[in-house]
């Protein structure tokens, strides 16, 4: 299918409350695989079924969700939870992840109460399972070039991720500030910069934001930080696309 014969199918309201804000530029990123059918609010769960099958560039998505949900067949869920921050309901796994409560059962499988699953989610989840990281944060706060590889991805992370969250916090600062508050995060101190939050996006991978306002010659500014042990819990391509989720987050909710 191409990126007009998916925009015909579309509600094309434009109604701006997808991460793309238009319903064309919409079509173009899920033809691409960037962006997933389902994060259109407007198309019925029974459209997104029709649809998805037609849409080549989510293939690869799936593909990957049925290789790690084989791979957690493998693990002791039990063993697992304490390491990671989640814990056992029944046989199942019950991990918090964006505010949202998650089950995961024996073979991999993924349910929410509420709200659309996306397969990025899914994705991210079952990475931070199968890593299965134990190591005691640490409280000590790492740029994203500090952690293990981290370095050589860093100018795509400033460009995915602290780029446009700062475009936001420009944009609206009281509504952007509002809507990271609203998700979980906490306002804290002990940092360089009076307007700071700590979210914790997984059980163990909290994020540090922080934002600096313009000032006289001093253009604004924001940098994300991570626990020092982050790389254990997830690769450093993971906790992109961990950070990546929070923009989105930001961007439907302040819509």
């Amino acid at each position: 299918m191409k990126a007009l014969d998916l925009y015909k199918k579309l509600p094309r309201a434009n109604c701006g409350r997808c991460s793309l804000k238009a319903c064309m530029p919409f079509a173009i990123s899920v033809i691409k695989g960037d962006t997933d059918i389902s994060e259109c609010p407007l198309l019925p769960p029974e459209e997104i079924d029709i649809l998805r099958p037609s849409l080549g560039g989510g293939d690869w998505r799936e593909e990957l969700i049925l290789k790690l949900s084989e791979e957690i067949k493998s693990l002791d869920l039990a063993e697992i939870a304490p390491g990671i921050g989640a814990e056992m309901s029944g046989d199942q796994l019950r991990l918090i992840c964006f505010g949202r409560e998650f089950f995961i059962s024996p073979d991999g499988a993924i349910t929410t109460e509420g709200g659309r699953m996306t397969p990025w989610i899914r994705i991210l989840i079952l990475h931070y399972i199968r890593t299965a990281g134990s190591a005691p944060l640490t409280g000590r706060w790492a740029s994203y070039s500090e952690l293990r590889a981290g370095m050589v991805k860093y100018s795509s992370f400033a460009r995915e991720c602290e780029e446009p969250l700062l475009g936001l916090f420009n944009a609206d600062f009281q509504k952007s500030a509002a809507v990271l508050q609203s998700m979980g995060a906490a306002q804290a101190g002990g940092f360089p910069t009076r307007d700071a939050w700590v979210i914790y996006l997984l059980p163990k991978v909290p994020v540090a934001l922080l934002y600096w306002q313009e000032e006289e010659e001093f253009p604004s500014r924001l940098k994300v930080l991570f626990d020092s042990t982050a790389d254990q819990y997830l690769d450093v391509e993971s906790i992109m696309f961990l950070v990546e989720g929070l923009v989105k987050n930001i961007q439907m909710r302040i819509s």
